[in-house]
């Protein structure tokens, strides 16, 4: 059984051990905002983690704020009564002019209520060793036909063009996502909403797209791990990375140094336009906190600029309010990209469709990317598409 924390402190449930630190420094910012500061508590296995906070949402157990994820993933324990409404939270945000982000926002909705606030707001852009780039002696690609320019005299020259894992874990998805978000926007947004069909012609270019990058000799080996990547790209045995921008801190951390890191976001294939995949995580009030006004308050105070900059330069991300931008470099060179470009803005396949219908696509694409041949392009998407027939009829039930 879990208590009530002390009297100043709300406890808050999360995956991730290593933000212990973050939240300590965003909660010195809350205390004199909402009388209250964070005490996290964390579970490092992902899948226990999220059967813990399903078994504990009702129980004398549960924390006051839970770590989740947008989308529909978001919506799932929203309509379980796992978390609290907090709409006011965005009202304010808005009024305040702390964020205005109606895209943002409708991925924390369910019936037009939100059920959380943002933890942060990544962007999935190509990674880039700088040093890399010089000796090959090209610049940050502006077309896809300069991207693919890169690719090539990266494999000309012996270095792995592109590190990409995803033989066995959820980052398969990463380049699918990107290449139809990057072909056709809106078809994106019908595909994960269920009003269009992965055997589309779109869902086709964009898995011959895919099978050209493999020809072309783009790709690592697909069980590449990302815990790895630092590592290559200090190295210089890697030219580029396709990930969220979260990630920053682990590059720079693990032997990469701030000067030798870029980032820019990939260049629309031939027919597409500017296009990125934006992925936020989730901070929301238990329905069944100890202390529920508490965790209204923080999330209220969530928003605010001071706490944002203690949070966001923790991560080494970028925020919601794209006034706060923490003192990264290639997370700047990112959010002035992101400013210049004014992108439209998609939300992580991950989340974007009824988890069972993603975590099922990701093991077709998965072993697409073992056996990348036109073939087996064909293969998955009649795959998927049997499974999103099955799956939408199970949700909207």
């Amino acid at each position: 059984m879990s208590r009530p924390a002390p009297a100043d402190v709300v406890s808050v449930f999360n995956d991730n051990p290593t933000w212990a630190p973050g939240f300590q420094a965003a909660g010195r910012r809350l205390r004199p905002l909402s009388g209250f500061r964070l005490a996290p508590r964390a579970v490092p296995n992902v899948s226990n983690y999220q059967q813990i906070v399903r078994m504990s949402a009702r129980t004398d157990s549960t924390t006051d704020l839970i770590k989740w994820w947008n989308g529909y993933r978001l919506r799932d324990i929203a309509r379980s009564g796992i978390v609290a409404d907090v709409t006011d939270a965005w009202d304010e945000a808005a009024r305040r002019g702390w964020s205005d982000d109606t895209a943002l926002r409708a991925t924390f909705t369910h019936e037009g209520k939100q059920y959380g606030v943002p933890l942060y707001k990544s962007y999935f852009v190509v990674f880039y060793s700088r040093p890399a780039f010089e000796r090959l002696g090209v610049d940050v690609p502006t077309t896809w036909q300069q991207f693919l320019d890169v690719v090539d005299a990266a494999h000309a020259k012996g270095l792995t063009p592109i590190s990409a894992g995803g033989a066995t874990s959820w980052e398969s998805l990463i380049w699918f996502q990107q290449l139809v978000n990057g072909l056709d926007h809106r078809f994106y947004q019908d595909l994960t909403a269920g009003r269009a069909s992965y055997t589309d012609d779109v869902c086709r270019r964009a898995m011959a797209l895919w099978s050209d990058l493999y020809r072309r000799g783009a790709f690592s080996a697909p069980d590449a791990s990302t815990t790895d990547l630092p590592a290559r790209f200090a190295r210089g045995t890697t030219a580029m990375c396709l990930y969220g921008t979260w990630n920053t801190g682990a590059f720079l951390d693990n032997g990469v140094k701030a000067a030798d890191l870029g980032a820019f976001l990939l260049p629309p294939p031939p027919d597409g336009a500017r296009s990125v995949i934006v992925e936020s995580g989730v901070l929301a009030v238990s329905a069944h906190a100890h202390k529920l006004d508490a965790a209204h308050a923080v999330a209220r105070a969530w928003f605010n600029p001071s706490v944002q900059t203690a949070w966001t330069g923790f991560l080494r991300d970028t925020s919601a309010d794209p006034g706060v931008v923490p003192n990264v470099g290639t997370v700047r060179q990112v959010a002035a990209q992101v400013r210049r470009d004014r992108p439209t803005q998609a939300i992580r396949y991950w989340e974007a469709s009824p988890p069972v219908l993603i975590e099922g696509n990701v093991q077709d694409l998965s072993a697409f990317m073992i056996d990348p041949t036109p073939s087996q392009a064909t293969k998955t998407l009649s795959n998927m598409q049997h499974r999103a027939d099955k799956e939408w009829k199970v949700w909207t039930s």
